[in-house]
């Protein structure tokens, strides 16, 4: 478990505050963190055999990570590709989706894991209840926040300080809460 809390870490932790990070290392430390979430997985996956599935979701992260980070790497990053064109324009609007949906996707895994973990009848899990609803509501926020960045750039800012603020007490919560027995 770990592990795949520290790959939640370095999935959430960022160096700035923008809500479509474009850098190297934005990306490559999501491909590591969703590497450790993915052999936090593996490693639980025996005591709590239906969280199995959800490796293939993880994977599909490391290699999303990856592949966004050799697109910024070779600078032809969201911000990069010039917009005169209908093509351009397109796989701009492509790569921005897929990276808000890339985004989204830490939330559903946690939401999924805490199901499995729930469910799971040799497990102590105090409030666990409470911990169920947050990846939703981290979402929720997530999706404001994205909202805000395209009509209110800087509420968006205040946003994703907030949006950090509730992804580290999840961590620290979920951290304390959920000890497989």
């Amino acid at each position: 478990m770990n592990l795949f809390i520290l790959g939640i870490v370095l999935v959430f932790v960022k160096t700035n505050l923008q809500l479509l990070d474009t850098g190297v290392f934005y990306y490559v430390t999501n491909a590591a963190g969703y590497l450790l979430i993915y052999i936090g997985i593996h490693q639980l996956k025996a005591e709590i055999p239906g969280l199995r599935w959800l490796l293939a979701y993880v994977l599909v992260m490391v290699l999303h990570s990856v592949g966004f980070a050799v697109l910024n790497g070779t600078g032809h990053s969201i911000r990069t590709i010039p917009l005169s064109g209908g093509v351009n324009t397109m796989t701009a609007l492509i790569l921005t989706l897929l990276a808000v949906v890339g985004m989204a996707m830490v939330f559903y895994i946690l939401h999924e894991v805490l199901e499995a973990v729930r469910s799971k009848e040799n497990a102590a899990f105090p409030e666990v209840g409470s911990l169920e609803k947050v990846p939703g509501l981290l979402l929720i926020l997530m999706v404001i926040t994205c909202v805000l960045f395209f009509t209110v750039p800087s509420a968006a800012s205040f946003l994703m300080i907030v949006l950090l603020a509730a992804e580290l007490v999840f961590v620290a919560s979920f951290s304390a809460r959920v000890r497989v027995v």
